[in-house]
């Protein structure tokens, strides 16, 4: 790896570990002002799927993802990066509180950073079993 790939993946760790931590405002610290935030799915069947922007829009994602699912365990198992643009692979497991059900998934998430800053998240994860445990 670069040494631009290297600081990409080291501010990648800080996100993981600011929001882990709950340090929303070292998390955000990491975010573009102008970051596209992007999540994959049937928006009426997931209330969080859908694209949001800048941390106004970040904010409502994790709020509507708090209002709707508890958090039980997120594991990140690796991150590789070339040059500006940084993949992910982990692992999810979360409650939905209206239903009481679980689902545990496999996630992809492309990450894109630009001048030391995260620009844009997508995020690709098994969203039938994300759906089922919302009752759909």
């Amino acid at each position: 790896m670069t040494s631009s790939s290297v600081d990409n993946v080291a501010l990648l760790r800080r996100f993981f570990d600011a929001f882990g931590s709950g340090d929303t405002a070292a998390g955000f610290a990491t975010l573009s002002p102008d970051i596209t935030w992007t999540y994959y799915g049937p928006r009426d069947w997931i209330p969080f799927a859908g694209v949001f922007r800048g941390h106004k829009g970040v904010e409502a994602f994790f709020e509507i993802v708090g209002a709707s699912v508890s958090l039980k365990e997120m594991v990140v198992e690796s991150l590789d990066a070339t040059e500006d643009v940084i993949y992910g692979r982990g692992r999810e497991r979360s409650e939905v509180k209206s239903t009481g059900k679980e689902y545990n998934v496999q996630w992809s998430h492309v990450y894109r950073v630009r001048e030391g800053l995260i620009v844009s998240f997508e995020e690709f994860l098994d969203t039938a079993a994300v759906a089922s445990a919302f009752g759909r």
